[in-house]
């Protein structure tokens, strides 16, 4: 919230004549604008280019914002229509599998005989960046805002210029096929000195991720349980966020800040600013692919009879989808599409169609449920962080399905010495399981201890709790010499006490006594050679009656150690 707050400032402050403000938003959002950009475009100049026009979009559209607080979504909606401005300008084609290995100039190569362990976190998330290249541009974009620049719900929706409806079913479906296509990779690159029989079947594996090699290592880890753990511990999602970022040029910043506000500065754009919120419209020759990609999202997820298959039909308009529809169903409305050449995959755009001796079909209106489809599950903690302290022999938290469908989730990694019970299972929307940790400290040594519980959850999203205790043991003390028994007043003698200490860490010295009854007097104890020794009493001689002494050792973790010692003084 505080980072909103900050935005509705720096734009109230930009929109009332403070040319300042913009400088903040730059310095605020431009590593993630380049980023994203770069990655989209594969061409550091021309992402600069994108960049540049973004920001001087920005500042002269930016009275247009409703909603200051959302300036993220909105300047990320503006890179949206920039880079599909110049994909569509350039027509780039894409490829539609997992085969390509991204670009050499945004991300140098890794070797594919490298040893799995070798591979840092940064070089795999690497890795994996490069290879989304492969998704179309709206998966690609919607993975980058999602995952690298946090955006969610409602804004993610607005940044990408669909409903969240529409965002909820995307979303899902992009991070299963990228699980699922990248998935292999990551096993293929880190696994095989895990798994003989992987390394077997990549023997000859020159590194190129062809179909043929992703259905092959896909195909071993339906049946390897190690390389479903390797798959697990090295989630693609989760990869990508540690891929480095593309930094953009130095002079990039005084070159944007010395144009924008100006008249004319602005470059020439094919789209308003007039949807929700004064967030900008989809590029014109975009929208009707936005309406066809929603309907098949809605078939996909609604549809009761029949089968359907949709298939990319053009890499040049990164919305696009051909929808083959097979038996008996009718659109709603609102939703209509064109299904006169949808018989085959072989039809021509011709209306004459070929005479069989088939009867013809019968069809039988159907209705695609307007239904918002569930939230896919996410798996959220009570807490992050369980203490026991130095007494509790155990604890508990609760893992939570906050999401909107059934989840699988699962304890990863040693958590010794605590142990974790209902360290695994199946969570229903918003139902709960309660995890005991307990701690056995019998065989522990003294001091503290920490692990990490690591939940597994869906998409390969982890969540920790940090797991604390510490074992405290005060020094064990023996009494060796001391007064004790029946003493006569006319024979006391100044008395020494003799302590034996046993303890496993340092003891702070010197120890210390305490008198009980009319004594007084007494010194500190100093430490000779794992005895504490207690010096002269200060009293020639005490009155009659029942004395007691206590003798404290403390070691450097504060645990005290004590003894008591008893005697009596009577008259001669």
């Amino acid at each position: 919230m505080p980072e909103a707050l900050d935005d509705a400032l720096l734009v109230t402050a930009y929109t009332a004549g403070d040319r300042g403000a913009l400088a903040g938003i730059y310095d605020r959002y431009s590593a993630g604008l380049y980023d994203t950009a770069a990655a989209m475009l594969r061409d550091r100049h021309e992402a600069a280019d994108a960049m540049q026009d973004v920001f001087l979009i920005a500042a002269e559209r930016m009275g247009q914002l409703r909603e200051p607080e959302r300036l993220k979504p909105w300047l990320y909606a503006i890179l949206r229509n920039e880079v599909y401005r110049r994909s569509k300008k350039r027509g780039r084609m894409l490829p539609t599998d997992f085969s390509a290995m991204g670009a050499p100039e945004l991300a140098a190569p890794i070797a594919p005989d490298a040893e799995g362990e070798a591979l840092s976190a940064a070089e795999l998330g690497e890795l994996i960046r490069s290879a989304a290249c492969g998704l179309d541009e709206r998966d690609q974009l919607m993975l980058e805002l999602s995952v690298r620049q946090g955006l969610q719900g409602s804004d993610l929706a607005a940044a990408l210029g669909i409903s969240a409806e529409q965002t909820y079913t995307l979303v899902h479906r992009m991070r299963d096929r990228v699980e699922r296509s990248l998935g292999a990779l990551v096993v293929a690159r880190a696994g095989r000195k895990d798994c003989q029989d992987l390394a077997d079947v990549l023997q000859g594996w020159d590194g190129e991720f062809t179909v043929l090699i992703r259905k092959r290592v896909a195909r071993h880890l339906e049946n390897c349980e190690i390389c479903e753990r390797t798959r697990k511990k090295a989630a693609p999602i989760a990869l990508l966020g540690a891929a480095p970022a593309f930094a953009a040029p130095i002079a990039l910043r005084d070159q944007i800040l010395s144009k924008a506000g100006r008249p004319g500065a602005a470059p020439a754009h094919a789209y308003t600013f007039d949807a929700d919120g004064g967030f900008p419209r989809l590029l014109s020759n975009m929208r009707r692919s936005v309406v066809v990609a929603a309907v098949a999202a809605a078939l996909l997820v609604g549809i009761g009879g029949g089968a359907i298959v949709a298939a990319n039909v053009g890499d040049s308009d990164p919305f696009s989808s051909r929808v083959t529809i097979v038996g008996s169903i009718s659109i709603s409305p609102e939703s209509t599409v064109d299904t006169t050449a949808a018989s085959s995959p072989s039809s021509s755009s011709s209306s004459t169609s070929s005479t069989t001796s088939t009867p013809p079909t019968t069809t039988t209106p159907a209705t695609v449920p307007a239904t918002t489809p569930p939230a896919p599950g996410a798996l959220s903690l009570s807490l992050d962080t369980l203490n026991l302290g130095a007494l509790s022999t155990s604890g508990s938290f609760t893992v939570t399905n906050s999401g909107g469908m059934p989840i699988e989730w699962s304890t990863n990694g040693s958590t010794f010495p605590f142990t974790v019970i209902n360290s695994s299972g199946t969570l229903q929307p918003g139902a709960s399981q309660l995890v005991t940790v307990t701690l056995n400290r019998s065989l522990l040594p003294e001091g503290g201890i920490q692990a990490a519980a690591l939940m597994a959850g869906p998409d390969g999203a982890v969540k920790k709790v940090t797991l604390r205790a510490s074992t405290e043991r005060p020094p064990e003390l023996t009494l060796k010499n001391g007064p004790s028994g029946e003493l006569l007043t006319c024979q006391w003698s100044r008395p020494n006490i003799y302590v034996e200490y046993v303890d496993e860490s340092a003891v702070i010295n010197p120890a210390s006594v305490e008198w009980t009854g009319a004594m007084s007097g007494a010194s500190d104890l100093a430490d000779r050679a794992g005895i504490a020794v207690y010096g002269e009493m200060g009293i020639p001689s005490p009155a009659p009656g029942a004395y007691s002494y206590e003798v404290h050792v403390s070691d450097i973790r504060g645990n005290v150690g004590t003894v008591q010692g008893f005697f009596t003084v009577r008259s001669c």
